[in-house]
Formats: C-alpha cells, sequence, structure tokens
C-alpha cells in the first residue's frame, strides 16, 4: 500500500467521510478523539456483530483499511514502515512469497541487491562451519573474534538488550542448532530434569527432548487448557517447585522457557523465570516469537536467564528456500559451567556446529585480517579504519527496526493482529442465522484486553460442521502465496466435564492430553495491512460450498496418483 493512498486513508477517517460496515465511531465525532489513542480504542470495534457469509459480501481493501484506522488510530503513525518495506524490502512484494512470523533480517533486501548486482559477485557475508568436540572448545570458538566478528556481536547484543561483559555469543547454523548445543552440553548428569513451556509442536524443542531422553531424562510439559490455550497455572508451579521435602539447594534442571506462544499468540508471565531461578532450575529463554523489539521490554536486570535462543534471517540476500540467516545463542559467563558436559555423554557430535561470519571487501581482504597491521598504526588511523568498516557494513535490519522503535511496532503489531481476529470471527456459514455456523474457530486471546503475541492460530469448518484439514489450507495458502502454516497443538488438557470436542475429535489422547492439528499465521517485522487482508479473504473462500468440495476431491486425486506412482 502506498504513502499516498496511507495519506488519503489519513485524510478521509479524520475528516469522517468514510463508511465501513465494522466502523463503531459515528460521523460527528472530532478528529482529537482518535488522535494519540490507545490500542484498546477498538474495543467496540471489535466486538460488534456483524457477520459476512460468502467471499463477494466482504468490502474492499480500502473500505477495510479505513476501517483499521477508525479502530486504531494510532496506525497512522506506522507508515514509515509500510515506506521501508517498498524500498528496502522489496522481496515482500505482491509477486512474491510472503513473509509471515516473527523473522528479523539482520540486513535489508535493497542493501543485498545494491553491493551484489551480479552473480558474479562476491556474498557480503560469507558463513564457516566449525565443529567443537566440548563445550570449552565451543566457548572458546566466540572468544576467537575478527573485528568484524566484534562489530556484529555488539550490535546484535546491543539490539538484543544484552549486556556483553555478562553474556557469551554464539552463532550456529539455525536456531534448531541452537538447541541441539544445549541438549547435547548441559549437565543433565547432575541437574536430572527439562520442563518445557510449548503448547505447540516445535521441530527445535522436540530435538531437545530427544537427545536429553537418549541421557537417561524423562522431560515434562506445562499443560494448557482448551481452547484459550493459556498454561494450567497451579501444574506448571508444582512441576517448578517439586516436592516441598527437597531442600532449595537441590539441583533441578533446565526450564524452557518462550514468553509468548509462537502459534496462539498467547502470553505467560515473567514471574514464572523467577520461580525458576528460585527454585534453582537453569533458565532457557527462547525468544523466537518476540518482536523486533520486545527485548527492551525484558527486565533482564531482574530476569537474567542463564541462556537465550535467537534467530536472524535474510542475512545472505537468498531470493530461493535456502537458509538465509542463522541463530545466536546466548551463554550466561556465570552459567556456563553447566555446558561443560563430558564428552563421552555427548550423543552426536554433529550437534556441536558452530558458524564463523567473515565480511569480504573489494579487495577480497577480510576486515580480520588488519587486525595484524594494528600495532603500527596511529591511533587516528584506526578511528578512520573503523569508521570506514562500518560504513561499508551496515546492519541495516536492525537499524529500520531501531529507528520504528518499540511502541510503534508494538501498536502496529497489535493493531494488525486483532484486526485479523476479529475479521475472521466475522465469517459465517449462509442460512445459519438462527444456529450460527462460524466459518473459522480461534484458539487463544480473542479480545483485546488479554495480552497476546502477534500470530493466531484457528480452523476453518465446512457447512457441514466437519473441519477443513490444515494440510490442505496451507497448501491452497501456499498456491497464492500467503504464508498460513499448519501446525500441531499439544498437551490440551480438557476439563474433566468435557471428555471429548468436536474441535478435537481423532486427537491423540495420552493421559488425557490433546493433540490437535490447527492453521497459524504470524505477523512479522514488516507484514503490512494488505498481507492480513489478503489472508482474510483467502480464507473467505471456503465459504463457498463448491469451493471446498472441489478442493477435497483434488486432493484425494492428487494422494491417489502418488499412491499409484510409488506402487
Amino acid at each position: 500500500m502506498n504513502s499516498q493512498f496511507m495519506q488519503e486513508a489519513s485524510e478521509a477517517c479524520f475528516n469522517g467521510c468514510c463508511s465501513s460496515p465494522f466502523s463503531s465511531h459515528s460521523d460527528s465525532q472530532k478528529q482529537e478523539e482518535f488522535e494519540f489513542s490507545l490500542i484498546t480504542s477498538g474495543a467496540s470495534f471489535l466486538t460488534r456483530d456483524i457477520k459476512f457469509t460468502s467471499q463477494d459480501s466482504l468490502p474492499p481493501l480500502r473500505t477495510s483499511f479505513y476501517d483499521l484506522i477508525t479502530a486504531f488510530p494510532d496506525y497512522l503513525q506506522t507508515t514509515q514502515a509500510d515506506h521501508l518495506r517498498s524500498t528496502e524490502y522489496q522481496n515482500l512484494s505482491p509477486s512474491s512469497r510472503h513473509v509471515f512470523g516473527q523473522q528479523q533480517p539482520l540486513f535489508s533486501y535493497s542493501q543485498f541487491r545494491q553491493i551484489s548486482e551480479s552473480d558474479s559477485n562476491p556474498p557480503l557475508i560469507t558463513l564457516s562451519c566449525k565443529t567443537a568436540s566440548s563445550g570449552e572448545e565451543m566457548l572458546s570458538f566466540s572468544s576467537q573474534e575478527t573485528r568484524f566478528q566484534s562489530m556484529m556481536r555488539k550490535r546484535i547484543m546491543g539490539f538484543m538488550n544484552l549486556d556483553e561483559s555478562e553474556y557469551h555469543m554464539i552463532l550456529t547454523q539455525d536456531r534448531c542448532s541452537a538447541f541441539k548445543i544445549v541438549a547435547e552440553l548441559y549437565s543433565f548428569k547432575t541437574n536430572p530434569n527439562l520442563l518445557t513451556v510449548y503448547n505447540y509442536e516445535d521441530e527445535a524443542v522436540q530435538e531437545m527432548i530427544r537427545i536429553s531422553e537418549k541421557k537417561g531424562i524423562k522431560p515434562e510439559s506445562a499443560e494448557f487448557s482448551w481452547p484459550s490455550t493459556e498454561v494450567h497455572s497451579e501444574k506448571l508451579r508444582r512441576k517448578i517447585v517439586k516436592s516441598k521435602r527437597r531442600s532449595k539447594e537441590d539441583k533441578r534442571g533446565l526450564f524452557v522457557f518462550p514468553l509468548q506462544s509462537k502459534v496462539t499468540g498467547a502470553s505467560y508471565s515473567y514471574s514464572w523465570m523467577s520461580l525458576a531461578h528460585e527454585y534453582k532450575w537453569h533458565v532457557l529463554l527462547d525468544t523466537s516469537a518476540l518482536g523486533s523489539k520486545d527485548m527492551e521490554t525484558l527486565g533482564l536486570s531482574l530476569f537474567r536467564p542463564d541462556f537465550l535462543i535467537s534467530s536472524f534471517t535474510e542475512v545472505l540476500g537468498q531470493e530461493d528456500d535456502r537458509p538465509s540467516g542463522f541463530g545466536c545463542l546466548f551463554v550466561k559467563k556465570s552459567s556456563s559451567q553447566a555446558l561443560t558436559q563430558e564428552p563421552k555423554l555427548i550423543t552426536n557430535p554433529a550437534n556441536l556446529t558452530v558458524v564463523k561470519a567473515a565480511v569480504i571487501e573489494n579487495d577480497e581482504i577480510t576486515l580480520g585480517d588488519h587486525e595484524d597491521h594494528k600495532a603500527s598504526t596511529s591511533a587516528t588511523e584506526i578511528v578512520e579504519k573503523e569508521e570506514e568498516d562500518k560504513a561499508m557494513i551496515e546492519f541495516r535490519g536492525l537499524d529500520h527496526a531501531d529507528s520504528l522503535g518499540l511502541i510503534l511496532l508494538s501498536r502496529r503489531s497489535k493493531s494488525l493482529i486483532l484486526w485479523l481476529v476479529r475479521a475472521l470471527m466475522s465469517l459465517q456459514h449462509p442460512g445459519s442465522h438462527q444456529t450460527e455456523m462460524p466459518l473459522v474457530r480461534i484458539y487463544g486471546p480473542k479480545t483485546p484486553k488479554q495480552s497476546r503475541g502477534p500470530s493466531v492460530s484457528f480452523n476453518i469448518f465446512d457447512w457441514q460442521g466437519e473441519k477443513v484439514d490444515p494440510l490442505m489450507v496451507e497448501m491452497l495458502a501456499e498456491r497464492e502465496k500467503i504464508g498460513l502454516r499448519c501446525v500441531y497443538l499439544q498437551k490440551i488438557r480438557i476439563g474433566n466435564k468435557r471428555r471429548s470436542d468436536d474441535e478435537v475429535r481423532g486427537g491423540q489422547r495420552q493421559n488425557l492430553s490433546l493433540r490437535v492439528s490447527v492453521v497459524s499465521v504470524g505477523l512479522g517485522f514488516m507484514t503490512s495491512f494488505d498481507d492480513v487482508f489478503r489472508v482474510w479473504g483467502f480464507v473467505s473462500r471456503f465459504l463457498d460450498a463448491d469451493f471446498v468440495e472441489k478442493e477435497k476431491w483434488r486432493k484425494k486425486a492428487l494422494e491417489k496418483e502418488k499412491k499409484q506412482m510409488t506402487a
């Protein structure tokens, strides 16, 4: 959506001439009532009982955008993000693959295109892998830095709001690799417990669980209610505290904790980290579900996790499906002894692979090579060279997030995700006015009063009340270049009075713990209103019974053809 249209929308809304099927404000309200309002100003908009029964009945993009800014006028203060997207992240154009999710680019797409105008030019950054044999060797790798690596570490740790004198930073191949490293090196022998807080199946966490089980550990998990997906607080507290007869000095193990669910958007209290530390757990904070500047909200002076895991994308500027980023493992220096696992207890040495980053200059000399000449240069020359290096390599993705700031990015993501939740809830099957048959059922927080992250999980149900296969939804969305994915909620507990539910029919029951397939979408650093509107329009297609039946038939035909080819 271009800046001219944003300006037109602003004038139209504030002049009171726009009309929307969602709007709850009258045309007579004055402009100053909209300005600098809080996000909760959209509460009446979100609770209006307006239903749409076909894709054709949906309001157009402009009308829907007017509705967004009527409910959330502060969104108009975030137009700088739309400008940055159009000028620096052209890979997110409507004709390209849409990137959703909490992804933070280290560099911008435009930055790479400017530097690498042809395929013959070397990449801006080169990544090389090294395999460590022990925790001590891995930590020593992180301390052996070139000047560029030191500059990159300081920039990333500053962005993450971490004290570089208190934490080591280790680059890994991806987020999953960081989890594997902790699982391989953590001292489970003396701290024989693993407790995780994930309401969905996460590949990285599953790898950690598999490695710990090979070491003889019996992992435990928090449990979650349905359909709010909130954590069962009392049960989690009991797992952290364990038996009262045990001394607080007894070592407990590793507590793996995300502040938000990357699938449902459910938020969890910071106090769980404090409670875990109080009872002698080591805390691993997974920041992958947090927004670009959310680390600024962490009171790290009060909550000092022993380990943090994060990831950065678009490091190599690749446009295909190959990995284009790396993971980051931060280890609190005072807790590093917990990663000194005996080499003979490592299940797979390949899991201890770390990454080294180097920058390429035009003369193909890395910045690290200049270190040899430091002794023979004056202080003035060193400063000049450092300024030249900084000019050559900008961390423009981080700079963009810093320029937008925490408040603006938070307002933007909350406005978009709340609008999307309300829009999805407004879709209803035709002919179901007496007995309500919503197209979409949402799991997790639904109202502005509930704290939530920038993601939402839901399922689509046909006119007969049968759940549409989330894998089929993902496939159809991919065809339209829309970032929806099929994921599985887990550790879901149904109360004693409700042992079954249509929404979880077919789920795997293990000790009353259910596994539910859902559709999930996450909003990221550069998500725009156009993106969430496209999601709404795509989901509304399932109001057409013929469309659903045709796609079901096509899916069965493809599966049959695949079986015949493999037979």
